[in-house]
């Protein structure tokens, strides 16, 4: 199923969409006698939440209900306010490499999994702001996982078991901070620059939608690519991660808790804009796909 959220007024309601027709997800429900709350995250919270969605989308199908049609609908992000969002570092080393970094080999290695704060949650067409700390402003597609069930400890044989779905993310990262003169360095400058650089409101762009587990057969064989005005500038598959999506759940449940609208962006392939220095500039436009997912469009623009 691909699951949505979208904007009816200023609220922000869950749908499903079906032959590009969407389905507001609580209004449908109640038609059938089932009760469900309007966010898609509080849907996932349910212990059952995704089996009653499932149940209305065969009796969508079966009885031919019409929808409102998808060209008519403003989306918003699948996930409004996740618990957390976890992103990784140098996970494929094509981005390694034209970093001028090391090769690294998964078996003597560990994943490096960094916190985007939830006020980077950006939508499709939504704008990404260029901030006032900064000019040069890098995208990175990514794949995003939901969590779909609270874990600890996961194994990896068991890991994807814990997964609701998957989205498209764009990591957006802000490469170098405007930093006063006078500042006086210290050990670890260059690093928290780098992670701040993550954190500007409108930098995580998802969607354009939520498509559940049972429609992607295996998350490490899915085709990405990334244009910026039409010009593609990233290619790559998702076979090409160091630490796989079972791996990368197993190791950050060592650490915390995932709940249910979590989210984990996998990390990057080659081809981000700092390696040739083409950053972003407002009125770019970012257009981001991954193979049976969607494509995730965004428009650039000062802050």
């Amino acid at each position: 199923m691909k699951l949505l959220s979208y904007f009816s007024g200023k609220e922000l309601r869950s749908g499903i969409l079906i032959n590009n027709q969407v389905f507001d997800i609580s209004q449908t429900a109640s038609k059938f006698d089932i009760e469900l709350p309007s966010d898609l995250k509080k849907i996932l919270e349910l212990e059952k939440g995704i089996e009653l969605v499932r149940k209305i989308f065969n009796k969508i199908i079966r009885e031919k209900i019409t929808g409102i049609p998808l060209s008519e609908i403003k989306l918003g992000p699948p996930v409004l306010k996740p618990g957390k969002i976890l992103a990784l570092a140098g996970n494929y080393q094509s981005h390694l490499k034209e970093g001028g970094k090391e090769i690294i080999d998964a078996g003597n290695s560990t994943p490096r999994v960094f916190i985007k704060p939830v006020t980077c949650i950006n939508h499709h067409e939504g704008a990404i702001r260029i901030p006032k700390r900064s000019n040069k402003i890098d995208y990175e597609i990514e794949l995003g996982v939901v969590i779909g069930k609270r874990c600890r400890y996961v194994k990896e044989r068991e890991a994807l078991k814990f997964v609701a779905g998957y989205l498209v993310f764009n990591d957006i990262s802000a490469r170098k901070l405007i930093i006063q003169e006078n500042r006086l360095p210290r050990e670890g400058d260059k690093w928290f620059d780098w992670l701040n650089g993550k954190w500007f409101d409108t930098f995580a762009p998802i969607g354009p939608y939520l498509v559940t587990v049972d429609e992607i057969d295996d998350p490490q064989n899915l085709n990405m690519k990334l244009w910026v005005n039409g010009e593609l500038r990233q290619d790559g598959n998702t076979g090409q991660m160091i630490f796989t999506v079972a791996q990368i759940i197993q190791w950050i449940t060592e650490f915390m808790t995932l709940e249910p609208g979590d989210i984990i962006a996998t990390g990057t392939t080659a081809g981000v804009g700092m390696t040739t220095s083409t950053f972003l500039k407002p009125g770019d436009v970012i257009e981001a796909e991954i193979e049976k997912i969607g494509r995730l469009k965004n428009i650039v623009a000062e802050e």
